[in-house]
Parts: C-alpha cells; structure tokens; sequence
C-alpha cells in the first residue's frame, strides 16, 4: 500500500519532477493518499510571495486550493502576520495548530488582532493543520503544512501519519531548493553569455582584491569607467553587490581567483 511505503515512493516519484508545479502536485496526491485533505508549502520564509508556474499560475491551485485565498494570502502579505510562520522560525518539529486563534493550540501565545485575523481567514479551507518547519544550511526556512475539518480526524490524522509527512515535507523541501537553484543556475549562464571581455576583466581583478582605482589604473582607464563596468556586470548577473557577481561568475566557471 502506498501509506506503508509512503515516504519511498513520493522520493521516487519526486525524483522524476523536474519542474516547481509537478512536484506540487505529487505532493497534493501524496497528502490524499495518506488521508489529509491538502497540503501547502512556502520554500522560503523570507518571501512573501507564491510561487507560479511557467503559465504564469500559482502552483497551489493545481493543489486544490483557491485563487482568492492564494491572492489574499499574497496580496494582503499573510506571511508577514501568520503566527504558523512565526512559530516555524523557532521550531524545529511538527507542531499541530488549529484555526481557531483561541484553541489550546495557540495557549501561551500572544497573538495582536492581524495575527488572529489571519488564522481565522484560514478557516474557510481547513480547520487546522499540521506544519513542519525545514531549516537549512544559510539561515533558509521553509514548511509543508497538512490540512484536515475536523478536530478529531486532524488529530487522528498527525498521529497516524506523523513519521511520514515529516520525511516527505523534509524531502519536499530539499527538492524544491535543488529546481530553485538549478533555475537560477540557468538564468545566470544566459545572462552571463552577455557579459562583455571588459567586463569579465573588471570581475577578475575584483575577485583579485583590487579597487576600482588599481583597476583603472591597471587596464588605463578611468575609476568611473571601471566603476560603470561593474555596474553593468552586477545587473546581468542579478548581482546584489560585486562580491556577489565574483561569487556567481566563479561559479559558472568565467573567471578564477587564480
């Protein structure tokens, strides 16, 4: 039976998804299969918003969930008020949580007005949920959360299923980042190939310790011209600073520290 072999399987099959949304959707099938309502998920706490797929689609919609509710969620910026968010930043397992801002669940808790206000909205698609926080290397966290009606049966549910939703939702995760980075890896090698010979110069000597002064001093031209070259190499690059654009263009093999 699948639950039996739950997490071996949702591997397999995980393995094969090369792409955000079919993975999504195993991950929705796995969550039937194993007798929750839905699941949902967030890769990275510090964004804000959801993921699409290519046609332009959040990829939760082919999880089951509602346009409106992902675009409240989105829009509104939810993350930044859901208590289930907050606790996932400092736990490290599973923790059950109602809907009901005034459960048990939420004991010891202080929640402000956007916080409840958020969990209530939550009430439409589920009573409660089980999340599991995934932390990894870097500071990144991310969940899957498991979704049930019902008091009883959400309870009944994490207790039977508890092993395996933590191994899938850990698996999950993981292979999420793999297709973020390998997406990113893309994107950086097209715009790297418009990178000028300047540019990737002006890089070297970066990665070499040198300002942009000894650079204009090395290749005879002016500090404002090195400065210009660097900016045009941290853009395509999608570079938040120079140190950036030296780590990914190192990365992709264009230049070397020596």
């Amino acid at each position: 039976m699948f639950i039996s072999n739950a997490d071996t399987r949702f591997r397999e099959r995980l393995a094969g998804a090369s792409t955000l949304a079919a993975s999504s959707r195993l991950l929705a099938e796995c969550a039937d299969s194993l007798g929750w309502e839905r699941a949902a998920f967030h890769a990275d706490l510090g964004q804000t918003r959801l993921p699409v797929a290519e046609s332009g689609e959040f990829v939760a919609i082919a999880m089951g969930w509602p346009v409106a509710t992902l675009r409240h969620w989105q829009d509104d910026r939810l993350a930044l008020t859901c208590p289930v968010t907050r606790r996932c930043g400092r736990s490290m397992d599973a923790f059950l949580w109602d809907s009901d801002p005034d459960s048990t669940t939420w004991e010891g808790e202080k929640l402000g007005q956007d916080q409840r206000s958020t969990l209530a909205s939550y009430k439409a698609c589920a009573d409660g949920a089980v999340t599991v926080p995934v932390h990894r290397p870097g500071g990144k966290t991310g969940f899957v959360s498991w979704f049930s009606h019902g008091e009883a049966r959400l309870r009944t549910r994490h207790q039977a299923t508890w092993r395996e939703i933590q191994l899938i939702s850990h698996a999950f995760i993981a292979h999420a980042d793999g297709l973020e980075s390998a997406l990113r890896r893309k994107s950086a090698r097209a715009a790297a190939d418009t990178l000028t010979a300047r540019e990737l110069e002006c890089l070297s000597w970066v990665a070499r310790g040198k300002t942009d002064e000894d650079i204009g001093l090395i290749l005879g031209r002016s500090r404002e011209t090195v400065h210009f070259h660097l900016g045009k190499a941290m853009k395509k690059l999608s570079a938040s600073n120079r140190t950036h654009a030296v780590a990914i263009a190192c990365s992709l093999g264009l230049i070397h520290l020596f």
